[in-house]
């Protein structure tokens, strides 16, 4: 099961950097095209692929921010009931939960 979700996620991972790459890619090739009019399917693609780029490079910052504040947390030896705002799990509360 460990190894599937491995390889989903560098399926992931994979095919982001395969979006990145294309997408960049394409606004170099076509950064100097001679646009035809108001329904320009060239100028089209290229505002779906910079707000693709963004959207992907927004997620990344996000991911990125959440990695440092967790790494950051593990550093000062910060509890997790102190980060999560909960008061113990049900374990430790004793609490039997019946299904």
């Amino acid at each position: 099961m460990n190894a599937r979700k491995r390889g989903y996620a560098l399926l992931l991972c994979v095919g982001l950097i395969l979006a990145l790459f294309v997408s960049s890619a394409f606004l170099i090739h076509e950064a100097d095209h001679d646009c035809s009019g108001e329904d320009c399917p060239i100028c089209r693609t290229i505002a779906l692929t910079t707000a693709l780029m963004r959207t992907l490079c927004l997620a990344a910052a996000i991911w990125l921010f959440g990695s440092v504040l967790t790494a950051i947390l593990s550093a000062c030896h910060v509890p997790e009931s102190v980060c999560l705002h909960t008061e113990g799990t049900p374990v430790s509360r004793k609490t039997r939960i019946n299904d």
